[in-house]
This record gives C-alpha cells, sequence and structure tokens, in this order.
C-alpha cells in the first residue's frame, strides 16, 4: 500500500518525528558518528575502521585489475610498526591521536581491532588472491603483536 502525499503530510504536521521513521538521517556508519562527537576513538574501533578501510580499498583495487601489493605498501602508513604513529587513508576526517603520551599498550590495542575486523572479513574471501593479501595484512599484525610484547 503506498502512502499518499496528502495522507504523510498530515502526519507530519502532527508528529514531525515520523519523517525520521520514513526517512532516516542519522549517521550511517561508526566514523559519521564520531564526526557528531569528536572524540578520539577507541584503539580497537580506530583499528577496524582502518580495517575496513584497507578491505575496500583491496576490493576496489582487485575489482579494476591493479596490482595488490601497491594497497599493501600503503598498510605501512595506515596500521604502522611501532614507534611511528597511523598516517590516515585519504578522504578521512580529521579524528584526532590519543594525547603525547598514550597508554603503552595502544598500538596493539589497535592492531588487534584491525587483526580481528580482517579476520571476520577473510573467511569470505578464502583462496583467492584477496583472501591471501587478508591472511598476509593479518599475520603482520600479529607479529607487530607479539614484538610489542616483548
Amino acid at each position: 500500500m503506498a502512502i499518499s502525499r496528502q495522507l504523510l503530510s498530515i502526519l507530519g504536521q502532527r508528529n514531525p518525528a515520523i519523517y525520521d521513521i520514513i526517512f532516516p538521517r542519522g549517521p550511517l556508519s561508526r566514523l559519521s558518528q564520531v564526526a557528531l562527537n569528536p572524540q578520539p576513538l577507541p584503539p580497537h574501533e580506530l583499528g577496524a575502521a582502518i580495517a575496513a578501510e584497507f578491505i575496500h580499498t583491496s576490493w576496489l583495487t582487485e575489482r579494476f585489475g591493479q596490482d595488490l601489493g601497491l594497497v599493501f605498501n600503503d598498510l605501512e602508513n595506515w596500521c604502522p610498526t611501532p614507534p611511528k604513529w597511523p598516517k590516515w587513508p585519504p578522504g578521512w576526517p580529521p579524528i584526532p591521536l590519543p594525547e603525547p603520551e598514550p597508554h603503552p599498550e595502544w598500538l596493539i590495542d589497535f592492531h588487534l581491532g584491525f587483526a580481528a575486523r580482517l579476520a571476520v572479513t577473510s573467511a569470505e574471501f578464502e583462496g583467492t588472491q584477496l583472501g591471501e593479501s587478508f591472511n598476509k595484512a593479518i599475520e603482520r599484525s600479529v607479529s607487530i603483536i607479539e614484538s610489542s610484547l616483548g
């Protein structure tokens, strides 16, 4: 059953919140929610967001027939080895890094979030070149975590 414009107009005049149900305008992603309240993300959430960006970029690279090694080379900027700090992917909103002296395990938590998000997605691409690239990135993060723990 289609809602007529006249009925929608009457409902909207009586209760304007009805438009939010019919035409949602809220934040679409976790990063959009952060843009509303610009505080630093917890490190594991930030790592997961970087992993999602890495997955998206890798998928696009494969779809356009380009070399996945190019995306993997950028991973050192996005998900660095200690003592470097991340450089955000192009087009990201400015997300503040933690204070100059973050807790000592900040980078470990960051890599845990990154590896966890990749592990969930890599199962879908098992046996493909994209899956191999994701597994390589997971192994990289795990080795960074192990070396940081000592």
